[in-house]
């Protein structure tokens, strides 16, 4: 399968009418409806939906631009605007070249992305990972949604075939405390955080510590919404429960992120206050301040580790033994959704020749990649978000970011510039 990847400013109305006819449009418009009503019971759920939904967050925002009109200019407004558009392109154009077997496979992987909180972002990876490949001058077949099994796509090109499977790392991937339900606990919360944050004349840390998981149990919820209004309300440094450990610390504004004003405001400083006084980190954070007067900051975390590496590791062996014949060179395409495009660049940029100094990820996926059972694995691609650049020069505008690949040095086939298909990250 080719096709062209590129897009005109005219062609985007049509391209979003095509996707919605793959699957109707009633299924969006209930996910349209389901969006809504979820953000309407709990208005912190919104960076949630943002990037669990943002396909479908995107489609409803667009559609609702009056200057959205078949074969008329549009001018994409934002990041996801154009994520969205691309998706469409893609799959649309996918769409079109596969068999009636394969389409009834693709509208089914919509019509499920697009139930309940599931979301459209795995079958986004793998489409912008076909489109990467066709523009790098590969024929892509698509081996699983044509045939119901094996990998995503063998990518074939100068006498070389390459077996490409998809994996899409969410954020909660092996969290103790998943963004959803954390949401839905700080709305538990917010009766006793405004109030407070509304009688406090300093700064206030309040760190809660769940002894496991955080589960979608409203019980568990309105136990730690007890625990912190006893702790917080009767100034309490310590409050222990069977259900959580309140822990509060003051401090002076003056000495804090929030001295400065709302423009010079970072979330990454807020980090480093909060571990260096609190001891923790990859706490969940919610914040609420007046700059120079007063701030109030919630710290969730578990007693028990996370186990991200873990997660990984199952996901990329279960793929390794499963999907892939064995027979050709195998790429294994990772979406990290955890990671920023500058936090990808800073973990290719460390040492990962010594144990000592490389990353937990760096050391996970090389000793993975020693295994006997992998030896057919060439690389493995770890990418972040792509970001919008705009070409003054050519008039276009496309999406590029890194990807951090570890190759595996016994494949045969190590060093082979033909299958360097993701040294440049373009969709």
């Amino acid at each position: 399968m080719r096709f062209s990847v590129e897009i005109r400013d005219t062609e985007v109305a049509g391209l979003l009418q095509a996707l919605m006819q793959i699957t109707g449009t009633e299924p969006w418009k209930r996910r349209f409806e389901w969006l809504q009503r979820e953000l309407n019971e709990n208005p912190l759920m919104e960076d949630w939906l943002r990037e669990r939904c943002a396909i479908e967050w995107a489609m409803r925002e667009i559609l609702s631009d009056s200057s959205l009109k078949p074969n008329q200019t549009f001018k994409l407004q934002n990041q996801a605007q154009y994520d969205l558009v691309a998706f469409a392109a893609g799959t649309v154009r996918c769409h079109e070249q596969l068999s009636e077997s394969g389409r009834r496979r693709l509208r089914g992987v919509l019509l499920d992305g697009l139930k309940e909180d599931k979301g459209l972002l795995s079958i986004q990876h793998e489409i912008a990972t076909a489109v990467h490949l066709i523009s790098r001058g590969f024929d892509v077949e698509f081996q699983d949604m044509e045939h119901g099994g094996g990998v995503d796509f063998v990518a074939k090109k100068e006498g070389v075939e390459i077996e490409v499977e998809c994996k899409m790392f969410s954020a909660d991937l092996g969290r103790k405390i998943h963004r959803r339900r954390s949401a839905t606990l700080y709305k538990q919360l917010a009766e006793v955080l405004v109030e407070t944050y509304n009688s406090a004349t300093r700064g206030l840390i309040v760190a809660v510590t769940i002894p496991d998981r955080l589960t979608p149990a409203p019980a568990q919820h309105r136990a730690i919404e007890a625990a912190v209004r006893n702790g917080v309300l009767q100034g309490e440094a310590l409050t222990q429960t069977e259900h959580c450990t309140v822990r509060t610390w003051d401090f002076a504004i003056c000495d804090s992120p929030f001295s400065r004003a709302p423009g010079e405001f970072s979330r990454d400083a807020v980090d480093q206050f909060v571990r260096a006084r609190t001891g923790r980190s990859n706490a969940n954070l919610i914040i609420m301040f007046s700059p120079g007067q007063r701030a109030l900051i919630l710290s969730l975390a578990s007693e028990k580790q996370d186990e991200v590496l873990d997660g990984m590791r199952r996901q990329l062996r279960d793929a390794a033994k499963g999907q892939f014949t064995g027979t050709r060179p195998a790429m294994l395409a990772v979406q990290l959704h955890a990671l920023t495009a500058d936090q990808l660049i800073n973990l290719g940029q460390l040492d990962s020749s010594s144990r000592s100094a490389a990353t937990g990820l760096q050391i996970m996926t090389s000793d993975f990649l020693q295994k006997s059972s992998s030896a057919h694995i060439h690389t493995i691609s770890y990418r972040s978000h792509g970001v919008v650049d705009n070409d003054a020069l050519t008039g276009t505008t496309r999406a590029t970011g890194p990807s951090y690949l570890i190759k595996n040095r016994n494949h045969p086939l190590n060093g082979d510039p033909r299958l360097g298909i993701f040294s440049v990250e373009t969709s």
